[in-house]
């Protein structure tokens, strides 16, 4: 309590600078928490210490599905004896790897714009799992679409950087989404179940064909097309953290 640790905040948006950074807006996203049967949709928003510490203290998650439990709100708190990054120390940390701030820097030349979307912080099995995908916009142009161009994830101490969601994670989990929380070293599946890895590879699979149809949908400004693949992108990302979870 005399710490101030028993105070939350919500944190700087890591996606916006100088005058116009502001709080972390609540997202709206399909996810399975701690305790939970299957993914809902749910709107969420991380909490960390006031006095200007960045480091993740609580989720709070508001179940938004239609139904007895719509409204509910549930808050998952960190041990305090446990120090995970926020999301500012893993913005913070991907401009720190070199691959990454020398991939931004090329971006940001020859008339482009690099624009960082939204930071999203997911529980995966034991831990926490950062993504956050970066678009290029052309300068000049207030007509121009942001197209994606790379995808980072974070995932405990490692960082992964691809064109895609699949291959961020690849880097992350050495190949294997199916590594455990406990031991981010171990390229062991959480049951160690053939089924369980299959079904993880499936939902990778799905996303990386997502993000493919996105991407060309952007190209094309097709928003149709792009509407729906967004919704495949989504259903993907909660048939990955469900995969996870068994």
């Amino acid at each position: 309590f005399y710490g101030g640790q028993d105070f939350w905040r919500v944190p700087l948006d890591p996606s916006s600078f100088g005058s116009n950074s502001g709080n972390q807006p609540p997202y709206y996203l399909t996810m399975q928490i701690p305790g939970q049967s299957k993914p809902t949709f749910s709107l969420y928003t991380p909490f960390v210490p006031r006095g200007g510490r960045e480091n993740l203290t609580a989720l709070a998650v508001v179940n938004s599905d239609a139904g007895d439990e719509y409204g509910k709100i549930t808050v998952l708190q960190l041990p305090r004896s446990t120090n995970v990054a926020g999301p500012s120390q893993v913005s913070s940390n991907f401009e720190a790897k070199p691959e990454v701030a020398t991939s931004l820097s090329l971006l940001r030349q020859g008339g482009s714009d690099v624009v960082l979307g939204n930071l999203l912080t997911l529980p995966v099995g034991n831990g926490l799992l950062y993504v956050q995908p970066v678009y290029v916009r052309a300068t000049g142009n207030t007509a121009a679409y942001p197209l994606l161009q790379k995808v980072l994830v974070s995932f405990g101490d490692q960082i992964g950087f691809s064109e895609t969601l699949q291959g961020a994670l690849d880097q992350v989990f050495g190949g294997n989404s199916g590594t455990t929380v406990a031991n981010n070293q171990s390229n062991t599946p959480a049951n160690g179940g053939v089924g369980s890895s299959q079904a993880i590879r499936s939902a990778i699979a799905s996303l990386q064909s997502a993000y493919a149809d996105l991407e060309a949908a952007q190209k094309r400004l097709d928003g149709a097309a792009e509407d729906k693949a967004r919704a495949r992108v989504k259903a993907a990302i909660a048939a990955l953290i469900s995969a996870q979870n068994r």
